[in-house]
């Protein structure tokens, strides 16, 4: 993933590229070849000294194929990339840097640099020709907008010149990948707007950006994920679902709930032990959100919500987060519970989790343990699951509920750590607070020793 202490910048190049050309003609194939002609036209626009980026909230302009700017002062073809966040202002998540760092890895927030591309329409050392033709041949012209997204990396103390042709580049190669899109999902009239999509791979320090047709449902788009996902080295498991793209900043800062918080905790010795833990992104529910004081009996509820925007961050499915009264009426649905649920404060388990899933079209396995001080010896079952399945664990207790997001695992000693997001938490919904007070790796005297547990383990579908 990339890394959090990373210091170099990411520079985003976003903005709408006018493709506009002529079909000469309207069957697939002459649809196909119009557009593809317009790219061509289209990237060497973006080769040319028309080429115009401007740095967002700011008075910044450049022309990175003559290396001119507005500021010419302060950034010069041998300066140092460092030089852009004097002049445009970063994005960035300020509140990481709040976090303990006793209890958090080394947090060194990503800055993100913000350009906007534009054409320049005319310039005052180009004299433009203007041809008039008409061949008495019917043409179609077309136009539409593609939404560029673009992102590279460079490092604080790169040269400018260097990161221009990098940013040039990088926008072709987008323009390409646009076309790519173009050809393979045009059918007949048919032509979808290609969107650019940003993405986090294991053991990778750079995004890594597919394109996506518009209007297209996640499970029709499974074939090309499939070879992304072979020309990648990728397993089985969802990692270039469109849900599944890349938070900035920005995005992290308007999410009402604070987004897969696992990532900033230590995990226990490699040397002595394995790791396994969740697989992709969910956002964190805990007792007196959204205005429900339900602290004493709420904690199943929470963990349920966890698990279902689990589910919702990895595409599977499509639905806002149920509420407590809305999980009532779904058990009530379901035959496990009675219409007087509806409105109470009643404490739920396990097994009406699984119920609430299987409403859903997910199904769960449950694993019964008799006490606490047995728990230890689930650590085999649920390596595998995390290993295999990477959803969020609900464990449930009479009468506490916790969110399981992980395990550390010796298979020679038996030691186990287990990985506790404590639905319990009544606080505020800040980055520092939740890494302090509300998960943390517990030790097999975590559980009550005495006390029974029922394990719920949701099924992720098939397909990545």
């Amino acid at each position: 993933m990339v890394p959090l202490d990373s210091e170099d910048y990411l520079i985003r190049i976003r903005g709408g590229l006018s493709l506009d050309g002529i079909l000469r003609k309207t069957d697939e194939k002459g649809i196909k070849d119009g557009f593809s002609d317009a790219m061509k036209d289209l990237m060497k626009k973006v080769n040319s000294q028309s080429f115009v980026l401007f740095g967002w909230e700011s008075s910044l302009y450049i022309w990175p194929k003559s290396g001119f700017n507005t500021q010419p002062t302060e950034l010069q073809a041998n300066s140092s990339c460092k030089s852009l966040v004097k002049l445009i202002p970063i994005e960035v998540n300020d509140y990481l840097k709040k976090i303990s760092k006793k209890k958090s890895v080394k947090v060194e927030p990503l800055k993100v640099i913000n350009l906007e591309l534009l054409f320049e329409l005319t310039r005052p050392d180009v004299i433009e020709t203007v041809t008039v033709h008409n061949d008495q041949k019917s043409r179609i012209h077309f136009k539409l907008t593609l939404p560029v997204d673009v992102v590279i990396f460079a490092h604080p103390d790169d040269q400018w010149i260097k990161t221009q042709e990098k940013i040039v580049e990088a926008v072709s190669e987008q323009l390409l990948g646009m076309d790519q899109c173009i050809q393979k999902y045009t059918k007949g009239k048919n032509v979808p707007i290609p969107q650019a999509f940003h993405f986090e791979l294991p053991e990778s320090t750079i995004l890594t950006t597919a394109i996506y047709p518009a209007g297209y449902k996640e499970k029709d788009l499974e074939p090309q994920r499939k070879e992304l996902h072979d020309k990648l080295g990728l397993g089985d498991k969802p990692y270039l679902r469109r849900p599944m793209s890349y938070d900035f900043p920005n995005d992290d800062l308007l999410n009402k709930y604070v987004k897969t918080v696992h990532k900033y905790i230590p995990i226990p010795s490699t040397e002595e032990f394995e790791v396994y833990v969740v697989h992709g992104s969910y956002t964190f529910h805990h007792y007196l959100q959204d205005d429900i004081n339900d602290s004493g009996w709420g904690c199943a509820y929470r963990s349920l919500q966890t698990i279902i925007s689990w589910f919702n961050c990895q595409g599977y499915i499509d639905i806002p987060i149920p509420t407590h009264e809305t999980i009532q009426k779904m058990l009530v649905t379901a035959g496990d519970k009675g219409p007087s649920i509806v409105g109470s404060t009643d404490w739920i388990g396990s097994f009406e989790i699984r119920s609430i899933l299987n409403l859903l079209g997910i199904t769960s396995k449950i694993i019964s343990i008799r006490s606490g001080s047995e728990f230890a010896l689930s650590a085999r079952e649920l390596v595998q699951h995390f290993e295999v399945q990477g959803t969020p664990v609900m464990v449930g207790g009479e009468p506490l509920a916790h969110t399981l997001l992980g395990v550390a695992w010796n298979e020679e000693t038996g030691a186990v750590k287990f990985l506790i997001l404590d639905a319990h938490y009544s606080g505020e919904d800040d980055w520092a607070n939740i890494v302090e007070r509300a998960i943390d790796w517990k030790d097999e005297d975590f559980w009550d020793q005495m006390e029974p547990y029922n394990i719920c383990l949701p099924q992720r579908p098939q397909g990545i």
